[in-house]
């Protein structure tokens, strides 16, 4: 016992307590920063979510359709949607984003069209599962959740209290799940993983291989045979020149 309070006391130091308090402040310091930029960013947060729901109000109430059936949109509301969906890609948070490319995408990627689930009406809803995760984002806990529908109740009439448009919600869900399954399967068909493993790893190796022989051996050596056959060498560059024009 009298060893160990030796060896402690010979710790507790001036100098050891000295640096103690400096890392100590820090610690603080470095912890306070971090609190103090991740409440920047919930602030941030809101004033972009609040940016969305005005987007979402306009393009509700003043969408129109052409003689296609297709939605047509003003130059006002093209630009509201861009500005919207750069700053969600700045300060919104991947799940809100991901609903948000997918509520923007809705009724003009043809993709989306040929899925078997899909139905014009269910963009109504991905609006409101955007809605419920925006509230959940900006900091209200879940007892103080509210569901699809009454998040859609403030600009949508007879909604909140109608068993049939509950109903409508559900199976919405439902659409939504498997649409976005369906567009998980095109993806696997179609190997796009496999191209992004081709592309991000196997062809830079191949393309820096190529680049290293090209420079080390092929262009080296083509100086050596332009001075040994200095004619052969001509020849090959007025073919070259000819093939070029």
């Amino acid at each position: 016992m009298e060893k160990y309070l030796e060896i402690l006391s010979n710790l507790i130091t001036a100098d050891n307590v000295a640096l103690l308090s400096v890392v100590i402040t820090v610690l603080i310091f470095i912890f306070t920063r971090r609190l103090e930029i991740r409440h920047k960013k919930h602030d941030d947060k809101k004033i972009q979510y609040l940016k969305l729901i005005e987007l979402m109000e306009k393009n509700f109430s003043s969408t129109r359709k052409n003689k296609k059936g297709e939605v047509v949109l003003t130059d006002d509301l093209k630009k509201l949607f861009f500005d919207t969906g750069a700053s969600l890609l700045m300060y919104g948070s991947r799940k809100v984003y991901r609903l948000y490319i997918l509520f923007r995408e809705f009724t003009s990627n043809p993709l989306i069209k040929q899925c078997k689930y899909y139905d014009e009406r269910i963009a109504l809803h991905i609006m409101s599962e955007i809605l419920v995760t925006m509230r959940k984002e900006v900091g209200l806990s879940y007892f103080s959740s509210v569901t699809n529908n009454e998040a859609l109740a403030f600009f949508v009439n007879d909604i909140s209290c109608n068993p049939n448009a509950k109903k409508e919600a559900i199976r919405a869900k439902f659409c939504i799940r498997m649409i976005k399954f369906e567009l998980w399967m095109m993806d696997r068909t179609q190997f796009v993983w496999m191209n992004k493993i081709y592309l991000g790893f196997i062809k830079p190796i191949l393309a820096i291989v190529g680049i290293a022989i090209k420079y080390i051996v092929m262009i080296p050596l083509g100086r050596i045979i332009a001075k040994i056959f200095p004619k052969f060498a001509e020849d090959i560059m007025k073919e070259t020149k000819k093939s070029k024009d």
